[in-house]
């Protein structure tokens, strides 16, 4: 009966590791996608962005109740285009944006023009309109409760694009997060910890390229 149960731990082992390989090897193609589209330096700064998008995109891509809708879409260009500021040379930035989406089968001209559609639609949005929009595209999504953290910045970049919110007070902009929150059907905890760490990170990123500006000016 020992020797059974240390046989059924050894096959799950194997199939444990297995699969953590197969999940490592899939994501090495996904890397070697990318470097064959930008086959360019990557700045130190910006390289950890770069692979954890490359990786958190093929994890989603994995995932089968998680839908790319224009909220997704959404935070995923608030996220890159926040976090690539001052890239250089300014041409590459396309480029690897694009390199980023393709090797994970994401189409980046799909993403932009769902992002463009929504802050189009949110700029004359009122207090009340976007209540009826959330709550059909969360009919639209039905099975799909995967959450993930580019969908909270989605969220935060929904908010802070309506007119009723531009110079509102902090208070009253977290009602409405968590209110669209519920509407999506996340948990406004996990949303409201995703903003603030994207918040954080991007003022450590604007400091980091503060330091750098400096010390070249200073050569």
């Amino acid at each position: 009966m020992i020797l059974a149960k240390s046989r059924g731990k050894l096959g799950s082992l194997k199939n444990y590791l297995g699969l953590a390989l197969s999940v490592r090897a899939t994501i090495s193609d996904s890397k070697s996608d990318f470097h064959k589209e930008f086959p360019y330096v990557i700045p130190p700064i910006y390289r950890k962005l770069a692979d954890e998008l490359l990786v958190e995109l093929h994890l989603l891509s994995h995932q089968k109740n998680f839908k790319k809708d224009s909220i997704f879409a959404t935070g995923l260009i608030e996220i890159f285009s926040k976090f690539t500021s001052g890239y250089k040379p300014s041409e590459h930035v396309a480029k690897l944006f694009n390199a980023i989406c393709n090797c994970n089968g994401y189409n980046p001209i799909e993403i932009n023009s769902a992002s463009e559609q929504l802050l189009s639609k949110v700029k004359s949005y009122t207090k009340e309109d976007p209540n009826a929009f959330l709550s059909e595209l969360n009919i639209e999504k039905k099975a799909n409760d995967y959450y993930s953290r580019i969908n909270a910045i989605g969220i935060y970049k929904f908010v802070s694009e309506m007119p009723s919110f531009k110079d509102g007070k902090e208070e009253d902009i977290n009602k409405e997060i968590h209110n669209i929150s519920e509407l999506l059907g996340y948990q406004y905890s996990r949303v409201e910890k995703d903003i603030s760490m994207y918040k954080s990170n991007i003022e450590k990123m604007k400091q980091a390229l503060e330091i750098i500006e400096l010390n070249l000016t200073s050569k």
